[in-house]
Order: structure tokens, then C-alpha cells, then sequence
């Protein structure tokens, strides 16, 4: 182990409050782990936007790293063989992201793993291909790349059917599927020896989500919320924004999901106008309205769920 990958191991496991960091941006704004690790409603998590203009290296446990790059986050896991990397982000951000890789470790990147499909996430596997690394995804994946080709996304090597377990060196990565919820193809990742789970896209702890809940089955999303909370995690780890969350982030976000479709539900049902409409769910979403972007994001959401309930898509 090299005094980087010491210094950073180091201040994780103390939960200092200045953020550990490689590469440019100032994160001492960043809470500390203990913070962090609070239950939900938990104010704390708002101290990171999914906007802010830094990256760097975050400790998750004993050779897992989370690399975060202006609100996107990657896991990746270092073994006596080389290292599993998770989403390589955008063709920018990749050259980025392997060199922070490199800043903890000299170990070959030896797989890269695709969460799902969606192009913010996984546009930069080239480089990493080009580095010797294996790329894997689910095989759902595949019929969203070959649809409308992205000639920036670098097709995977390897796919694999329902959950799967990748094993390199002493350790091993297990990719859980859960279904359809965001897109049909989105795995969650427990890397071996850690109770806790990297979900991209479907919590994003302290906030309502996203404007118009874009490639989500509300219906499934619901599901595969409960099915999280049912494996009583000890934390989750974003894939967007709060590196590292108490669980009842998922149920948080569920709760806010149950309570918007059973409004937006109920005034369909009823036949209301959209003034009407939005008005009431206004009115009994109003508990939610300390979460991150519910001002900003509900009118969206509702569109969205009209639509749902509407067309059943």
C-alpha cells in the first residue's frame, strides 16, 4: 500500500470532516461520514449538490472506493489481482477517473462494469478498454445499445442473465438484478464484506428525483425500493450526488413515490384539471416538501405520472 492509498484509507475510516480528495475541486464543504450516516430527514445531505464543480477519491471500507466526479459517483474495488471498476462516466471523465484509480492503487484495472445502458454513465468505457480492462454488463443491456448505436459507448465483452457475482483476487463484487425499475437492465452492486449496496439513479438520498422521472416504471421503481429496504443494509452508496447514505434514504424516497402516485392517482381518477390537479398534490405531498427539489421538481413529476396513468406507460 502506497502513503496515497494509506492517507485516504486513513481519513475515511476516521470520518474526518474534510473530505479526502484527489485531483482539483475544494470538498472541506463535504459532511463528515458520521453526518452522513444519519437517518433520513437528514439536512446533511443537502450539503452536496449534484452540481458542484469538484472530484476526488471517497473511502467506502477496505479496498472500496467510490470516485466522484460533479455529482456522478463510480464504485471501484481494489483486490490482490487488480481492480473492479464500476460506470466510467462520460469520454471526458474517464482519463479522470482511471488516474484517480491510479492515485490509490497501481493494480491493473482488470473489469469495468456497466450499472445500465444510460450514456452519462457509461459512455467513457472506452478508455478503459484500452487500459486492458474486461467490460461486463447485463444482457438487457445490449438491445439499448444496438437500437440507437452511440458510437462513444464501447459495446461490453461479457454480458450475464439475472444476478452475478464477479470475483478477482480475494475478492468478489455481487451485481444483484432486480428487474425492470430504471430501465431494464440497472444492477445494484454489494461488494464482498460490506453491508451496503451501490444504487445509481433510483435514490438519490434526501431528494424527490429527478423533473420527469425519465426511463423509470413508477410501478417497479416502488418495488424495487422495498425490496432494498428489505435487505437491512447497513448504508447505501449514490451513484449520484450524497456518496454514502443511511438506508432509510431508500424508504424515504419510497414513501415520497407512494405518496405522489396515490395523489396523482386519485385526481385522474376524479377527473380533475391540471390547476386542480396540481393543487391537491401540492396539498398532500406537503409533509415531503423539506426534501431536495420538491419545489422545483413536482410539477414535472406530475406531468410525468398524468402521462402514467393516462397511457399505462
Amino acid at each position: 500500500m502506497n502513503w496515497q492509498h494509506r492517507a485516504i484509507a486513513v481519513a475515511g475510516l476516521m470520518a474526518a470532516a474534510a473530505w479526502p480528495a484527489w485531483g482539483a475541486g475544494n470538498l472541506d464543504f463535504l459532511p463528515s461520514r458520521a453526518e452522513l450516516l444519519q437517518p433520513a430527514p437528514n439536512k446533511a445531505w443537502d450539503k452536496f449538490s449534484t452540481a458542484v464543480d469538484a472530484h476526488g477519491v471517497y473511502p467506502i471500507a477496505d479496498g472500496v472506493y467510490l470516485f466522484m466526479y460533479r455529482g456522478t459517483n463510480s464504485l471501484f474495488m481494489v483486490t490482490d489481482d487488480g481492480v473492479i471498476a464500476t460506470d466510467p462516466i462520460r469520454v471526458p471523465v474517464a482519463p479522470i477517473y482511471l488516474d484517480a484509480i491510479r492515485s490509490v492503487t497501481d493494480k491493473p484495472v482488470k473489469y469495468l462494469i456497466y450499472s445500465h445502458w444510460h450514456w452519462d454513465h457509461v459512455e467513457g468505457g472506452q478508455t478503459f478498454r484500452d487500459a486492458g480492462a474486461k467490460i461486463l454488463s447485463h444482457e438487457a443491456c445490449i438491445p439499448h445499445f444496438t437500437d440507437r448505436p452511440n458510437p462513444k459507448v464501447a459495446m461490453p465483452d461479457e454480458t450475464f442473465s439475472g444476478s452475478h457475482t464477479v470475483t478477482l483476487g480475494n475478492r468478489s463484487l455481487e451485481l444483484i438484478y432486480l428487474g425492470t425499475n430504471h430501465s431494464d437492465c440497472l444492477v445494484f452492486m454489494r461488494p464482498d464484506g460490506v453491508n451496503g449496496l451501490f444504487i445509481v439513479d433510483l435514490v438519490t438520498p434526501g431528494s424527490v428525483g429527478g423533473t420527469l422521472f425519465l426511463d423509470y416504471v413508477p410501478h417497479h421503481w416502488v418495488r424495487t425500493l422495498k425490496a432494498i429496504e428489505a435487505m437491512n443494509l447497513d448504508y447505501i452508496i449514490s451513484g449520484h450526488g450524497v456518496p454514502l447514505a443511511h438506508p432509510t434514504a431508500v424508504g424515504e424516497r419510497r414513501r415520497y413515490l407512494e405518496a405522489l402516485l396515490g395523489a396523482v392517482g386519485t385526481a385522474y381518477e376524479a377527473g380533475l384539471s391540471r390547476a386542480e390537479t396540481t393543487a391537491a398534490v401540492e396539498a398532500q405531498l406537503k409533509p415531503f416538501g423539506y426534501m431536495r427539489g420538491f419545489d422545483a421538481n413536482l410539477s414535472g413529476q406530475i406531468t410525468r405520472l398524468q402521462i402514467y396513468y393516462g397511457t399505462g406507460w
